[in-house]
């Protein structure tokens, strides 16, 4: 069975594949995920098999990005503590546009996502080519978190957190990928592999959720019985909002194929690491 132990001072969790001391010795490879007010880290062996994840948050009535949480558990973390392993970081970014690679021009796309959306003078503006769809992902994220990934992690490759939605897209009629952290919902809606809808959301409660869903099927005539959803969660605290939304749409599958019903369950989790480590391969 995996060992699990929850730490309660800073929302920090550890799963781990088995226990023993020896088990951070057979991490080869590793990914950060950093999220609003939140950390994620996970280890893999030489086979890209998982073998362990750290989780750690703070309170939502705090800023977003505070640059002393990172660099603090950079520091401290011991799956971080060689760098030569760390092999991508994802960052999460409400603000993006989605440019065909046909129109795709630097400067051009800055301008469009800054007629869309506030960026404001503490963010910067990157790019990230989504090859299936022949487009490119552009998105907005704190400088500051920009310059410390780069202090911390020089060779590690900086990816948007939503581009694991767009790597090898699934010939599945109508598949909606979702992803629901603490505070937001990444979503993407594919049909025979050809992109249809992207939307990154804040949610309170799942009905939140599933007013959004129900609008994406109304906008392309599904039938929410027939929409199929693959849902991954950042932490297992959100498993109870994968069980509520089944209420709404009975497909709705988390990375085993079933609805957990578990609640010490980090399958959600471990499905949602494993495809961002596909991604930063």
């Amino acid at each position: 069975m995996p060992e699990v132990t929850t730490n309660t001072a800073l929302n920090k969790q550890a799963y781990n594949v088995h226990s023993g001391d020896t088990l951070l010795n057979q991490v080869d490879r590793t990914i950060c995920i950093l999220l609003p007010r939140a950390l994620i880290i996970g280890g893999f062996n030489d086979l890209g098999n998982l073998l362990m994840i750290r989780y750690c948050d703070y309170k939502k009535t705090l800023p977003a990005w505070i640059l002393d949480f990172f660099e603090h558990q950079f520091i401290n973390e011991p799956l971080l503590s060689d760098i030569t392993k760390v092999t991508a970081a994802f960052v999460a970014s409400d603000k993006y546009i989605i440019v065909p690679e046909i129109l795709y021009n630097d400067t051009t796309a800055e301008n469009w996502l800054k007629k869309i959306d506030f960026i404001e003078g503490n963010e910067v503006i990157g790019s990230h080519h989504l090859r299936e769809d022949s487009a490119n992902y552009v998105y907005a994220w704190p400088a500051a978190i920009k310059n410390l990934l780069a202090r911390y992690f020089i060779k590690a490759p900086v990816q948007p957190f939503a581009s694991y939605q767009f790597h090898k897209p699934d010939r599945s009629e109508y598949l909606l990928q979702c992803c629901i952290t603490n505070e937001q919902v990444y979503a993407t809606l594919y049909n025979n592999r050809a992109l249809h809808w992207h939307q990154v959301f804040n949610y309170q409660a799942t009905e939140d959720i599933a007013y959004h869903i129900k609008l994406l099927c109304k906008q392309y005539n599904i039938e929410d019985d027939y929409l199929n959803i693959q849902c991954t969660t950042t932490g297992k605290e959100q498993l109870n909002v994968i069980r509520e939304l089944k209420h709404y749409f009975p497909n709705i599958k988390d990375g085993a194929g079933h609805v957990n019903t578990n609640d010490a369950s980090w399958i959600s989790t471990i499905h949602l690491l494993q495809q961002l480590y596909a991604c930063a391969l």
